[in-house]
């Protein structure tokens, strides 16, 4: 059976059902949405589950496959190249799922039982400034632009400020720049930059003059007022309202059932079952683990602490009475 296994994303144990020797347990690495056992399978597409056996002979005549039928609702596995099993997650795996990848010469198979924890539960919440689509932002486009083409050393950076003038931010360029809010064509920084003229061009030659993509954020930044503003598409924040047992607090801690299950209930803690979760955080250990408290065995045990954004969260459902919802 396999002697290296590598994580991708979602959390995986094999156990071995034909033979005796044990598997390696693999270090938790939360990246994608893939796993892969090596020996990769070559010419399969990008982090596939690969059907590896060292228990049987391969040739040409053997069959790969999984077991039948296939965990509902949470993802699918698709046969790939023959001999490689890509596991496809559904958009809100939170079971865990259990199948296996049975490899067969003959009559003679061998089987690897597969189980794959649903990822690590992010939050979407959104805090911070939308960007609208008709708004130019300093911060986000003009910036960018002065720090690649003009304030860079031997030119209109802090340091080197080539004829006194700097470029480095929005105060030196609303400064330096000569900018007229509302005013494109009274702008200095406007003029030189759509100058035609060689030796007043900016940047000078040999430098490539802006696009004309540039020149028209520039102009239309200094339209809107050349404001120093911002925005940020991405999420970051941190929503502790109305957490779910069922879809955020159960597949955030899946994984912690390999220590802290019926018969090995690590320091105390049985997440196996909803009443084993409200055991735990009820006692006050389940929150003194993940949040390393004094007194309490961390948790997980010999890997990286959860992130503080899943940590609230899941205090603010023991807080709230650690309801099976």
């Amino acid at each position: 059976m396999p002697k290296n296994i590598f994580l991708i994303s979602i959390l995986v144990v094999f156990l071995l059902s034909s033979c005796s020797h044990q598997p390696i347990i693999p270090e938790v690495k939360l990246t994608t949405s893939t796993v892969t056992v090596t020996p990769t399978c070559q010419g399969c597409s990008t982090d596939p589950i690969c059907a590896v056996a060292d228990d049987i002979i391969i040739n040409e005549t053997t069959i790969y496959s999984t077991c039948i039928p296939q965990p509902a609702g949470q993802g699918t596995f698709i046969s790939h190249a023959g001999n490689c099993y890509i596991w496809t997650p559904s958009s809100s795996q939170t079971e865990i799922v259990t199948t296996c990848i049975i490899v067969c010469t003959g009559k003679i198979c061998d089987t690897t039982l597969v189980t794959i924890f649903p990822p690590l539960p992010s939050d979407t919440t959104f805090t911070g400034i939308k960007c609208n689509a008709d708004t130019v932002y300093f911060a986000k486009e003009i910036l960018p632009i002065s720090t690649a083409n003009c304030a860079y050393s031997g030119c209109h950076n802090t340091v080197t400020a080539a004829d006194g003038i700097k470029l480095d931010n929005y105060a030196n360029i609303i400064k330096y720049g000569k900018i007229k809010p509302f005013n494109v064509s009274k702008s200095e920084l406007y003029e030189v930059i759509t100058d035609t003229d060689q030796k007043d061009v900016m940047p000078p030659p040999p430098a490539a003059k802006l696009s004309v993509a540039q020149i028209a954020l520039i102009s239309k930044w200094i339209g809107q007022g050349a404001k120093n503003n911002t925005c940020n598409d991405q999420p970051g924040g941190c929503s502790t309202d109305n957490v779910s047992f069922s879809t955020y607090v159960k597949p955030a801690l899946a994984s912690c059932t390999t220590c802290h299950k019926t018969g090995n209930a690590s320091g105390g803690i049985n997440l196996d079952s909803y009443a084993g979760f409200k055991s735990a955080a009820i006692s006050g250990k389940l929150y003194g683990a993940l949040s390393w408290s004094n007194g309490f065995m961390a948790m997980p045990q010999g890997g990286s602490k959860l992130p503080d954004c899943n940590i609230n969260k899941i205090k603010s459902w023991i807080d709230a009475g650690a309801a099976n919802n």
